[in-house]
């Protein structure tokens, strides 16, 4: 059985996908299911934090959620990628001040809390005199006064607090970091493994990053490898973003070390221009970081994140994403819950889409075949004010296809697939049922089965209206069938 959120429950149908970042403050079996039942579609794994024997318990609590409320949800494995971070601090904080002077050295100094080091060995040789350092997503800013052989000497512009492992920025430096680090090649087995729907690479640069990561997949031989996800955090990702959208099968607007590497001022028009370029590629789109980071704190957001969030979903995102909020926050549930208001009140306003994508798509991109077949379908259902807009997919190409036409008319994608069903939490306006009933052709088990599943949830009743997209042809690749089915009175 497919059980809705808690916010469908009080009239809304959510259909902007909302991504909870897993943390202390929500890591138990009880957490996570009150967050799905609140409205997450997909959890994501922070492997910059946290140990893989723990990462697995989670990774088995989130699957035994999904089972006990009878629908799919995701699971995003995020590689660090060639973050930099600050290694161990005394306490694990320290408050810096304006002025003050302190050093970036090879080795740690235990108990000095002058005395920084970080997780990139050629930090030191890579740093010159006048390069900035900006840290904990640009809200400390240092300035290199001083270098030397074993340590670089750096004045406090911006003061604030500093904690552990916490990363470092370096605008405009050159660095000889590479795009895939030993940590990523470990944790991405370890993602492999686990059968995660979705891997996220930080820091991405240009498109050769994403087919590196794409050989290191399929030499890992998973029989279904997951999205990859392309974080656009970086000025040299903007310049390619063309190519990079070619090679990923989903991106990030990861705005909080984007608005460190570039003018802050530019961050709401990049992040707009990002998500207009998806939307043409039919590639899906997460907005992230500080959506609604006072939330952390406090039970309710200001109205800036509020209207932040809300701007996200009319710009056509496909996903919005907490961190802090629900991974150390004091409030995750309020926060998730507060997402979905956010966007279920956002998105009546967002304009479906009738045209065909033109030029190049995403590289899962749905046949031009199966793309017209959905339209066509959107345009029924909406000309006869049908309930329910059904799906048949094997690898959820035709569900992203009918995602990406934006109906106000609630898709249910049904699928064998298990990881489908979980890649298929990503999709807009989606929600993916995964079955074992076979479906033969567009009549028979199908109508029953969408029939009594609707009827089970309250989408149907009698006289509802069901358009079903299926295939005439299953050895054939895409759809070329739609079926209207009434329910009988």
């Amino acid at each position: 059985m497919n059980t809705p959120r808690e916010d469908y429950r009080e009239g809304l149908h959510v259909r902007t996908k909302i991504v909870a970042t897993v943390g202390p403050a929500c890591d138990t079996p009880a957490g996570l299911e009150r967050l799905a039942l609140a409205g997450v579609d997909v959890f994501r794994l922070n492997f910059a934090h946290g140990q893989h024997d723990a990462l697995t318990e989670t990774v088995a609590h989130v699957r035994a959620v999904a089972e006990k409320l009878g629908r799919p949800i995701g699971l995003l494995g995020d590689l660090a990628g060639p973050k930099i971070r600050l290694g161990s601090l005394p306490g694990d904080e320290i408050n810096v001040e304006l002025g003050q002077t302190y050093e970036f050295v090879r080795d740690e100094v235990p108990g000095d809390p002058t005395k920084f080091t970080c997780t990139y060995e050629g930090l030191i040789d890579d740093l010159s005199e006048g390069d900035r350092v900006l840290l904990a997503d640009g809200t400390v800013a240092m300035r290199v006064v001083e270098k030397h052989p074993d340590r670089a000497v750096c004045h406090v512009e911006q003061a604030g607090l500093l904690r552990s492992r916490q990363g470092i920025n370096l605008p405009g430096a050159t660095l000889r970091v590479p795009s895939i680090t030993e940590k990523d090649r470990e944790d991405l087995v370890f993602a492999l493994d686990q059968g995660l729907d979705f891997v996220s690479l930080s820091f991405v640069r240009k498109a050769d990053d994403l087919r590196e990561l794409r050989t290191l997949v399929a030499e890992h031989g998973t029989e279904y490898p997951p999205f990859l996800v392309a974080k656009i955090e970086k000025p040299q990702a903007l310049d390619e973003l063309d190519d990079i959208l070619s090679e990923t099968d989903a991106v990030m607007v990861a705005r909080g070390d984007l608005g460190v590497e570039i003018d802050i001022a530019r961050v709401p028009v990049v992040q707009k221009e990002i998500i207009h370029r998806c939307n043409a590629r039919r590639v899906p789109v997460i907005t992230a970081t500080q959506m609604l980071d006072s939330m952390q704190h406090s039970e309710l957001p200001t109205r800036a994140e509020a209207s932040d969030v809300a701007n996200a979903v009319l710009d056509g995102t496909d996903a919005v994403m907490l961190s802090g909020e629900s991974a150390v926050g004091q409030y995750p549930h309020s926060s998730v819950k507060m997402m979905s208001r956010i966007v279920s009140t956002a998105e009546p306003l967002v304009a479906p889409r009738r045209e065909l994508p033109l030029g190049l798509v995403s590289r899962n991109a749905a046949t031009q075949m199966t793309r017209a077949v959905t339209l066509g379908a959107m345009t029924a259902a909406e000309q006869l004010d049908a309930s329910m807009i059904a799906v048949l997919t094997r690898t959820g190409r035709t569900a992203i296809a009918i995602s990406e036409l934006r109906s106000a008319i609630p898709v249910v994608a049904l699928t064998a697939e298990p990881r489908t069903g979980g890649r298929l939490c990503l999709a807009w306006g989606v929600t993916p049922v995964v079955t074992n009933v076979c479906f033969t052709s567009v009549a028979g088990d199908l109508v029953k089965f969408v029939e009594e599943w609707g009827l089970e949830r309250g989408m149907l009743k009698p006289g509802s209206r069901v358009v079903i997209v299926g295939t005439s042809d299953w050895t054939g690749e895409g759809k070329n069938q739609v079926f209207v089915h009434v329910v009988p009175e």
